[in-house]
């Protein structure tokens, strides 16, 4: 009997917490390249998708009230093979953890903690990750209730800077290049929405789980807005070629904001403080995901042990790449994971609970 509960709004921030992480600061770079102007155009399609997506996971989750896709991925597919798919969804999930944490490390000591080894930053940001998940989900949704809004504040605070620099002009023409690039740049756009998926982890502890699709898209719109603005902003102030040149474009962008009369001095530093806890919100949810997992394959009635014991093997992850690009590849392939789960699993198992419904009426 599941006994921590969620409210919609809860679930919303954590779906928000899940999504929004390294793409705050990488999305344009990485669509732009392939998009140009056109990248929010990409963003807004991909956003779309994923609420398509979402809807499908949460019809699942209604079908079966009280269990989530640990209960009834193999009550549908079969055991051997629901169990496939849970340990496809638990390396997906360690690779996503591992990545984003070798990033977050990279980032932290680059504009930050320069003399701090990228070890000690890791061990740091799984210990609060640990920590949060030791205390349950209810005390992670609370976490995400207090630091979600008062981030995205400073953010938007932050990003209203750069308006008397925009030239708008610099988004245009629109889709001059065609379909073409919009087409190649759909996959790394999708990635950046990827963190809806773990609705088919806590939608059982949702007070009225027939709310989880409009709590799920409410999420997704909210990442959707953030980014397209994000990389609006980017393109207006760099413009489309500029975007592409520098690995952090949104960083770059706060650099060049002056502050009249020079009262703060470093605004990337206030960007970083705004970021870090994007990331790290995003680490404990993925984090606590891969531990439920791990917790059912193991038949264990609590997730905590097997979340301390999960942090070797995301250190291992983190610490493996042995420099940028190889993190990029790691990145990239967890991405792929995770998209190909996110758009084949949920499809798979509604059409063959559909099937089997049929077979029962009939």
């Amino acid at each position: 009997m599941i006994k921590d509960r969620l409210t919609s709004p809860q679930v919303t921030m954590q779906l928000f917490a899940a999504m929004v992480g390294v793409g705050v600061l990488s999305l344009p770079e990485s669509v732009g390249t392939k998009a140009g102007t056109d990248s929010w155009i990409v963003i807004i399609v991909s956003g779309f998708l994923a609420m398509l997506t979402v809807a499908l996971m949460a019809y699942l989750g209604n079908r079966f009230p009280g269990q989530s896709i640990l209960q009834y991925a193999p009550i549908l597919l079969g055991k051997f093979a629901g169990t496939i798919v849970l340990l496809a969804f638990l390396l997906y999930f360690l690779m996503f953890v591992g990545t984003v944490v070798r990033i977050s490390a990279d980032v932290t000591k680059l504009f930050l903690l320069d003399l701090t080894p990228v070890e000690v930053i890791i061990i740091g940001m799984l210990g609060m990750s640990s920590y949060l998940i030791m205390h349950g989900v209810n005390a992670m949704a609370r976490f995400n209730e207090f630091i979600q809004p008062l981030t995205v504040f400073l953010l938007l605070l932050v990003l209203t800077q750069t308006i008397r620099d925009t030239d708008f002009g610099r988004i245009l023409p629109m889709m001059g290049d065609g379909i073409k690039p919009l087409i190649k740049a759909f996959p790394t756009t999708f990635f950046a929405f990827l963190g809806f998926e773990i609705l088919l982890f806590i939608q059982p502890f949702m007070e009225k789980p027939a709310m989880a699709c409009k709590a799920a898209w409410f999420a997704i719109g909210a990442a959707l807005l953030l980014y397209t603005l994000i990389t609006v902003l980017s393109i207006a102030v760099l413009g489309a070629k500029e975007v592409t040149l520098v690995e952090y474009p949104t960083l770059t962008v706060i650099k060049n904001i002056e502050v009249p009369g020079a009262f703060i001095e470093r605004l990337d530093s206030i960007m970083m403080m705004v970021w870090i806890p994007f990331s790290v919100t995003t680490i404990v949810m993925f984090h606590y995901c891969a531990s439920l997992i791990s917790s059912q394959l193991l038949r264990l009635q609590e997730h905590r042990v097997i979340t301390l014991l999960l942090v070797p093997v995301v250190f291992l992850i983190a610490v493996l790449p042995r420099n940028i690009l190889e993190v990029d590849e790691w990145s990239k392939w967890a991405s792929w994971l995770g998209a190909a789960l996110v758009s084949v699993i949920p499809g798979l198992l509604a059409i063959v609970y559909k099937w089997r419904s049929k077979g029962k009426n009939a």
